[in-house]
């Protein structure tokens, strides 16, 4: 079952969309994108010289006309795209409990997979050391995929870097990889995890999920020892307006 925030209204909504990426891919099967594959599709290429055992229906009769030449003409084939969605597991992702980061997170991963599904892509959603979902197609796969997703347990002593270079080292086609994550890691860590994705010759999309605690953190608080949800280090801090307005 969808998430109850899932309503048809919205599913008719995303319906309308669709993933898209910055250039060509290869893919795996007939889809809805323009690949790097030539063939019988319905977009136009380019012309190349007729050879033996061409369909003569291919030949552009136009260009033999006025140049004597036997030409035929290339198309590009539509064929499905690769998505990789990447949610970051970290601890931060679940503090604090009340902005349920985490969950939105899910329904945003869930969202963008519908849409992929629809479109008749291959979807790949995957938890760094909680849950990685094979390559999925078709739209009834997103009700498997709901179920695995949520009934995953968090684990929040996971070195979320580390795995999660595990799992875009699996990826085998290169496509589109979106990553959803609060980003707050050290700026190295997420340079590491791009670096990554881009090795792997990936459209990388980046989406941030911030709760409350996170925009406006400490509320009505002045003097406070703050301790990272990570790494467990702690800090004294005094906050005042305008460290707040600079925050």
């Amino acid at each position: 079952m969808l998430p109850e925030t899932f309503t048809p209204a919205l599913l008719r909504q995303l319906e309308l969309l669709k993933i898209r990426s910055r250039r060509a891919y290869l893919g795996t099967r007939q889809g809805g994108h323009l690949s790097l594959k030539r063939g019988h599709g319905i977009e136009f290429s380019d012309y190349r010289r007729y050879e033996l055992g061409d369909n003569p229906r291919h030949i552009d009769w136009g260009v033999y006309a006025r140049s004597d030449r036997l030409v035929v003409k290339t198309f590009r084939e539509e064929q499905d795209l690769s998505v990789l969605v990447l949610l970051d597991t970290s601890a931060s992702m679940s503090v604090p409990a009340s902005d349920r980061k985490w969950e939105r997170s899910c329904e945003i991963a869930l969202a963008l997979a519908y849409i992929a599904l629809m479109e008749q892509d291959s979807v790949c959603v995957s938890a760094p050391g909680m849950f990685d979902s094979p390559f999925y197609y078709g739209a009834r796969a997103i009700h498997d995929l709901t179920k695995s997703l949520l009934s995953a347990e968090r684990n929040p002593t996971v070195d979320f870097l580390r795995e999660a270079q595990r799992a875009v080292a699996k990826v085998r086609f290169p496509g589109v990889a979106v990553l959803v994550s609060d980003f707050l890691m050290p700026l190295s860590d997420i340079q590491a995890l791009v670096n990554v994705m881009r090795a792997k010759n990936l459209d990388i999309t980046a989406i941030q999920v911030l709760g409350p605690g996170d925009t406006d953190p400490l509320r009505n608080a002045a003097d406070v020892i703050a301790v990272d949800s990570e790494t467990g280090e702690e800090m004294e801090i005094g906050l005042d307006a305008r460290q707040r307005e600079q925050y």
